[in-house]
This record gives structure tokens, C-alpha cells and sequence, in this order.
């Protein structure tokens, strides 16, 4: 099996083969120089594919946890785009009602994200009337005595988008002053984030949170061998110089993201999948101008899957000798916490790489990486101790557990770059 390929946690179908499989994707795939064909296979098996009901059923679960966590209305907004420099509650507010909602998505705009969240937040504000306000205008939040304000977005790439849209909102003296007073605060919501993006939204002057359901995987977060990762970004700068968007050959802003929506490819995503076809540049994408193509939507799993641990694991040791004993047996700590402790063994302490490879989201993989320190079979930097190693070393298809474990610790540190968002 190939490296990123999926299996569900059950164990059985592989589903990596079924976007490389579609007419498109054959097209695509057939650009690529000889040498080349193996490892453009990899990137479409190495591509993390969100369909509408996990984005859905993710971001909403987001949105309802952390508005439990505030006393009073909840306003919500879909992120787009906006002048930074402009009141957004004039601008979109009408003079003539000033207690209507304010319009979600631009007239005429591309409506991708926006309006994916825009449907979400008023199926919310159906449902939990009083809590969930849909787009209030400025008079709106002060007549409801809003409490929060959530900007809400499927992702948060390199930060810009979201940045700006909240500084519109801050250009208003009165949301100003309300968050002063710690009257309102402010929450960036999204399904996933870059650690740019997060870094660059949180260090607005208002200081929102950033909150997301999952971390985002980029192709530097896949776990090649090591000699296919700088293969890859290499062919991404050779072949996205054929596109429309070289400048965007590794992403916009350099993301080299490696998830795509079934509601549309980020450009975050370098530019080899998704840069529309022109006159003066014929490369075919596999999204074209980051639209998803029936055929392809198709390939979507109802759920992120995990990938082959073993598969995995094999690869980065260059053998399967090299796999865990305690990876081909039963799993008593898990399956997850195990793949999660060899990778760890290999040198693997990104988180969103961890999250790669074991398909879980933002908290629960942080769950599995605090029982794993407070246990003891990693230190809070994410390094494997005695404990860890024997738990790996062990070959439970020939021996028995039993009084193995050792005693849960109290000592539930964890270092801040390694946590999840606050409340994920």
C-alpha cells in the first residue's frame, strides 16, 4: 500500500486509490513526467478529503460547544471578504432597517465557502433562537446585549482573509468600546487552520481566539520517506511554473496545504490541483479554479479515515522489520495511542502530523497525547520513555499483558506549541 493511504477504523476498505482512479484525476495524472508518475500519485493518496457532512457535523459541533462556554447571545458571521479599512456594520448595514441582518455573502460572489457557513449559521439560529444571532447588525447586538462575536470560516489559511474581515468589524467605535469593557469578545471559528494563519489572526489588536476542529495537514506534514518529501515540494515549483498561478505554485502564501473540501479546493493547496486552464497556460487541474467535479466528488469519505499505520510505518523504516512489534498484535493502549507512540519513536512530534496519520481531530488527538505523558509512556516534549519503548517492544500475538500498565500519574502538563486551541 502507499504512503497517506487511508484505511477506516475498522480495518478494511482502502479508499486511496478511488480519487487517483477518476477520469480527471487519470488526465491529471498523465502530465507528469515518467520518473515522476510515481510520486504524483502519492500527492492525490496523500490529500486529506472533507466531504459536506464531516464539515458540517465538525464545525457545527465547534460552534456549540464554545458558545456553551459564553453567558448570554452568540453573534455569528460567515468570514469573507472585506475592506479592512471600512466599517463593516455601515457598509453592509441598511439605514432605512436598522435591525436587519446584515448580508452574508457578497451579490455576485464566488460562493464557496461563505455560503457553506452562512447555511450552517442560519440552520443554528433556527434551532437555538435568543442564543445564536444570524449576521446582526450593529443595533442588533446591542439591542440582543451580544455577549461573543464568531467569525467562522472552513479555513484559516494564511490569515488574511479572516484578519481583515475583523478589522472592518473593529473599525466600529462601538464594538471597540464594548470589548473595552469585556463586554464582547471575539472567537475565530473554523473547521481547520495553518499555524501561520492562527498566529496571524490571534495577533489581531482585538486578540480573538482561534479555535478550529482539526489541525490542518500540509504536504510537509505528510510522512514521506526521506527521500520523497523534498521530491515533492520540487514538483510543485516544476510543474506549478506550468499553471496560471505560478506564484501560487506551493499554495498562496506558501501553505502547501494538503486538505480539500467537497465545497471547493483552498488555494492554500498548491497550485498543480486547482489553477484554472488559460490560453497562455495549458496545465489541467484536478479541481478546476478550485471547483469539485462530480466524478471526483464521489472519492469523498462520509468521515476523515485514518491512514495505514503500518503502511506508514514501513515506509519511514524502509522495511517492515523496522514496524513495532506491537503495532501487528492487539492494541491494548489503542491502536491510535500505538501508532501514535511509534511515530513519535521515528522522530515525529508535529502534531498535525500526528492527527495525519491517525484521521482523529484537534481534541481528541490531544486527549490521546495527554494520557500517553500522564501515563508515562511520553515526556510533556513528546519524547518516548522506557515505558513507551516497552509498550512498542511488546508482541501481543505470543504473549500475555496482564499487570503490565503502569500506574496513572498526576502530572497532566503539557507544553503550550503542543496543545490544542483553547476548549479543542
Amino acid at each position: 500500500m502507499m504512503s497517506g493511504g487511508y484505511s477506516n477504523q475498522a480495518g478494511g476498505e482502502n479508499i486511496a486509490l478511488r480519487l487517483p482512479n477518476t477520469t480527471r484525476a487519470k488526465a491529471w495524472l498523465s502530465q507528469f513526467d515518467d520518473l515522476d508518475q510515481e510520486v504524483a500519485v502519492r500527492l492525490l493518496s496523500s490529500l486529506t478529503l472533507v466531504s459536506h457532512s464531516a464539515f458540517e457535523r465538525a464545525l457545527q459541533s465547534l460552534i456549540e460547544r464554545e458558545a456553551a462556554a459564553v453567558e448570554g447571545p452568540v453573534a455569528l458571521y460567515a468570514t469573507r471578504e472585506a475592506d479592512p479599512d471600512r466599517n463593516y456594520f455601515e457598509a453592509m448595514g441598511n439605514p432605512d432597517s436598522p435591525f436587519a441582518p446584515l448580508s452574508a455573502v457578497p451579490t455576485g460572489a464566488d460562493l464557496g465557502s461563505e455560503a457553506r457557513c452562512a447555511a450552517l449559521i442560519r440552520n443554528l439560529a433556527k434551532t437555538a433562537k435568543g442564543k445564536f444571532l444570524n449576521h446582526p447588525s450593529l443595533e442588533t447586538l446591542r439591542k440582543e446585549h451580544a455577549r461573543a462575536i464568531f467569525v467562522v470560516d472552513d479555513i484559516i489559511g494564511s490569515g488574511k482573509r479572516t484578519t481583515e474581515f475583523i478589522s472592518a468589524m473593529w473599525h466600529s467605535p462601538s464594538i471597540m468600546s464594548w470589548h473595552s469593557r469585556h463586554q464582547i469578545a471575539f472567537k475565530a471559528l473554523a473547521f481547520t487552520a495553518t499555524i501561520s494563519g492562527e498566529r496571524r489572526v490571534g495577533a489581531h489588536r482585538c486578540r480573538p481566539e482561534v479555535i478550529t476542529a482539526r489541525d490542518c495537514p500540509t504536504f510537509e506534514d505528510v510522512l514521506w520517506p526521506d527521500d520523497i518529501g523534498q521530491k515533492v515540494k520540487d514538483m510543485f515549483v516544476v510543474y506549478g511554473a506550468r499553471t496560471s498561478r505560478p506564484k501560487m505554485r506551493l499554495g498562496f502564501a506558501d501553505s502547501m496545504a494538503a486538505l480539500v473540501f467537497e465545497h471547493g479546493c483552498p488555494n492554500n493547496v498548491p497550485a498543480i490541483f486547482w489553477a484554472p486552464t488559460t490560453k497562455k497556460a495549458s496545465w489541467e487541474p484536478l479541481f478546476p479554479d478550485r471547483s469539485i467535479l462530480s466524478e471526483e466528488a464521489s472519492a469523498f469519505p462520509p468521515d476523515i479515515l485514518a491512514r495505514d499505520p503500518v503502511a506508514i510505518l514501513t515506509e519511514l523504516s524502509g522495511n517492515e522489520e523496522g514496524v513495532p512489534a506491537a503495532m501487528f498484535g492487539p492494541a491494548p493502549l489503542g491502536i491510535s495511542a500505538t501508532t501514535i507512540l511509534a511515530l513519535v519513536a521515528k522522530g515525529v512530534r508535529s502534531r498535525a502530523a500526528l492527527n495525519y496519520a491517525i484521521g482523529y481531530d484537534v481534541k481528541e488527538c490531544t486527549a490521546i497525547l495527554d494520557r500517553c505523558v500522564a501515563r508515562g509512556y511520553l515526556t510533556p516534549a513528546l519524547r518516548l520513555t522506557a515505558a513507551g519503548r516497552a509498550e512498542l517492544n511488546f508482541d501481543g500475538r505470543s504473549s500475555n499483558r496482564l499487570g503490565r500498565l503502569p500506574p496513572i500519574g498526576s502530572d497532566m502538563y503539557y507544553p503550550r506549541q503542543l496543545r490544542g486551541p483553547p476548549g479543542g
